[in-house]
């Protein structure tokens, strides 16, 4: 379902509001102050993205079955937010759910918007590395953000993204442990679970917008994963021994992370540095740190309240703002 379908959800509201029972074509005509051909158009529209619709007559219309996929009408329904999801976009296939929104930011796209794909043909992640993205099994998506903070503070934008994931994903499945890798990694039980990407347009003394990518595994088995991935990746699926609704999980991030937005907006990454701290997948680890050629090896020791990641070397703590870290005692495994 995309911003254009949205005309059904009055339809599908009162559909919903008979569960497993009939509605005559003449009250929803009468509700919604539309003509029954027009009716039969929206029952169409709601079919094709999936929903379950059955038709009688003298009977009329009855909603038997909703769609997995995390389209607006199944999303919607369960947010507690006030901005963040309100207007969402759904794509049965594109590009990058990043660059469909960037393009969005720039024609003066409100804070908030939301798109997600159920498959992404090119999908990236960090160093422009591909994001594996196979179709109605994960979630793919991107949401607008227009900051009014200090510009040296967005850098800390993807920790309290993770942040938000986490604390969506233990809401979920309580059982689970997630925990961050530094700058915008989510792992469970050392394997990676989800990737944020945040792209932003900015000038010296203001941000235009932000917009935060976010690849999640959700029902990804792991026949699914190309046989490089199977080693290191893992999904919600995987973890908790289950699978998820897809809107729901989707709901869960979006209510997690309005609230965790607007206090980093008012007050920085400090509120939260006790909870990153704890959930830090790096904090007392050897890892390697790779700028460009240069390789550092080091231990990790935590993040500092800029969301800079700090490092013990032989000369004492170094703050460090950029570059690719890899775990050197999982298992052997490397990331």
């Amino acid at each position: 379902m995309n911003l254009g379908a949205t005309h059904a959800a009055p339809l599908l509201t009162r559909l919903r509001a008979h569960p497993q029972g009939w509605i005559s074509g003449q009250s929803l005509c009468a509700d919604l102050h539309c003509s029954r051909n027009a009716i039969w158009k929206q029952v169409e529209v709601l079919r094709r993205f999936g929903y379950t619709i059955e038709a009688r007559p003298r009977l009329g219309y009855c909603l038997t079955g909703a769609p997995e996929a995390p389209i607006p009408g199944e999303v919607e329904s369960r947010l507690t937010t006030r901005v963040l999801g309100r207007e969402l976009a759904w794509l049965p296939s594109v590009d990058s759910t990043n660059r469909w929104l960037a393009e969005k930011a720039d024609h003066g796209a409100r804070e908030g918007l939301v798109v997600t794909a159920d498959t992404q043909t090119a999908g990236r992640g960090r160093l422009d590395r591909l994001w594996h993205s196979p179709p109605a099994l994960n979630l793919y998506l991107s949401i607008l953000l227009r900051p009014a903070v200090p510009l040296d503070r967005a850098a800390s934008l993807s920790l309290l993204l993770g942040l938000a994931l986490r604390r969506a994903i233990r809401a979920l499945a309580p059982e689970l442990d997630p925990r961050l890798k530094w700058p915008n990694d989510i792992w469970i039980q050392g394997r990676k679970v989800c990737g944020i990407l945040c792209d932003m347009r900015a000038e010296p003394d203001r941000i235009h917008h932000v917009v935060a990518g976010i690849g999640l595994n959700v029902n990804t088995t792991a026949g699914d994963f190309p046989e490089k991935l199977r080693p290191t990746a893992t999904s919600l699926r995987l973890a908790a021994g289950r699978s998820f609704l897809r809107a729901g999980v989707l709901a869960t991030l979006l209510n997690e992370l309005e609230p965790a937005y607007q206090e980093w907006s008012a007050h920085g990454l400090a509120p939260f540095l006790d909870e990153l701290n704890k959930a830090d997948l790096l904090k007392g680890r050897l890892v390697t740190l790779t700028q460009g050629t240069h390789l550092l090896a080091s231990r990790a020791n935590g993040i500092a309240p800029d969301g800079a990641l700090l490092l013990q070397t032989p000369a004492g703590i170094t703050s460090v703002y950029s570059g690719d870290v890899s775990i050197r005692s999982i298992s052997g495994l490397r990331n």
